[in-house]
């Protein structure tokens, strides 16, 4: 996948007013939208200094390796792919790709999607190297929520279903919400059924659209 690589400049609005905006402001606005993304944020050197990020990059490095950021250095997890993006760099000059990797953390059935591309700041130093921490976990909880309301479940199937959908176990899932691990089939079950019931419905839909 190719990418061309990302000048941080300012701001420009498609408005006649854009080039009034003052560079503090613009310094502002751009902080903002930094500590407000919804995926974690990292900027890093090409020898793998962290010199900017926002605050859930920064939770998630640190639940990847508590170790890292105190010494501005990132988890090796996520190195991984910065240096796939910088030796594609130099094999092939002319073809900027993306690199990505995903990281699962078994304890807590977190679930991330790492993607490294290069980023130009305006400063001598460039280009650095732009990482975005994709959270899957959270992705996967609004999925579920969104087909809990698909296929009407009851709210324990929905409760069920969601930490399904993240990654647990039937095993886990019954711990998790302390019940029965038969119940917790017979609750999956039910969820199929409906999701069953759904595409039959859809399908016929379709066929009387195309009649």
């Amino acid at each position: 996948m190719t990418s061309q690589s990302a000048p941080l400049n300012r701001l420009n609005c498609p408005s006649s007013t854009s080039s009034d905006i003052a560079p503090a402001a613009a310094d502002r606005l751009e902080g903002y939208i930094l500590s407000n993304w919804l995926d974690g944020i990292l900027i890093l050197t090409q020898d793998g200094h962290c010199i900017e990020s926002n605050r859930l990059g920064r939770e998630i490095c640190d639940r990847i390796d508590p170790d890292t950021l105190d010494n501005q250095q990132i988890p090796s997890e996520i190195w991984t792919a910065c240096q796939i993006l910088i030796e594609s760099r130099r094999d092939f000059p002319k073809h900027l790709v993306t690199a990505e990797s995903e990281l699962r953390l078994k304890p807590s059935h977190e679930h991330f999607r790492i993607r490294a591309r290069w980023f130009n700041t305006g400063q001598k130093a460039d280009p650095h190297i732009l990482v975005i921490l994709e959270n899957q976990k959270h992705a996967k909880q609004n999925l579920a929520v969104t087909e809990a309301i698909r296929y009407s479940l009851s709210p324990r199937e929905a409760d069920v279903w969601t930490l399904h959908r993240i990654g647990y176990t039937y095993q886990e899932i019954a711990a998790e919400l302390h019940i029965a691990l038969n119940t917790v089939k017979k609750h999956m079950k039910n969820t199929y059924a409906k999701q069953h019931l759904v595409s039959i419905a859809r399908n016929i839909y379709l066929e009387n659209l195309a009649s």
